[in-house]
């Protein structure tokens, strides 16, 4: 795992090593939600590995997460509402890597059968496809990025696909396995500001 993250603390300041940003940022409330569609996800995952068979989890969690930040970045919604955590292996989905894993106790069993209709994992590694993705839940949209998604990183391998991971401000951003908030897919990208700026107005507060 390479350097850069931002580093939790130990009691309730921040440790000498971080600056005012970064002690902002490692305390950042997720403000920008969205509802977790499991149908989505689950026909995003088999979408994925129809397209490119042979991939294991790691590459299809990489692969919707940066398919569900370029959707947030131009249409101020990802495609499938799941949340991301910052691990060791990069950004993973979390309900989406229960429903691969069959975490029931996680994600609840309908979820998992959801994505059970489609295919299953073979040794712990490799999701192989038994049906078709339900390509009706995608918007025009959904599958336009999913297809730029696949085009431009569905051949990357697993470590090169981490190491793009590792190089995004979300994750040098977010203490080591927690949630990424939405509001950090933002970060680099100033042309999608109006669009965050947008969602953050219509956050009912707390």
């Amino acid at each position: 795992m390479p350097a850069g993250r931002a580093l939790p603390t130990n009691g309730d300041g921040p440790s000498c090593q971080e600056s005012a940003d970064e002690y902002t940022l490692d305390r950042l409330v997720q403000v920008i939600s969205f509802t977790f569609n499991p149908e989505k996800m689950a026909s995003a995952v088999a979408y994925v590995v129809q397209e490119r068979p042979g991939l294991t989890k790691g590459q299809i969690g990489k692969l919707l997460y940066f398919a569900d930040k370029q959707h947030l970045l131009e249409y101020g919604r990802p495609i499938t509402g799941d949340v991301y955590k910052a691990v060791a292996q990069g950004h993973i989905p979390s309900n989406g890597l229960n429903m691969i894993d069959r975490n029931a106790c996680c994600v609840g069993s309908g979820a998992v059968e959801c994505l059970a209709k489609y295919g299953e994992l073979v040794a712990d590694r490799v999701f192989v496809l038994k049906n078709a993705p339900n390509m009706r839940v995608f918007s025009k949209s959904d599958r336009r990025v999913l297809d730029q998604v696949l085009e431009t990183l569905g051949n990357l391998s697993a470590p090169e696909l981490e190491k793009k991971s590792y190089a995004e401000p979300s994750w040098k951003m977010t203490p080591e396995n927690g949630i990424v908030p939405f509001e950090l897919f933002f970060e680099g990208h100033p042309e999608a500001t109006p669009i965050k700026d947008a969602l953050l107005e219509n956050v009912t507060p707390q």
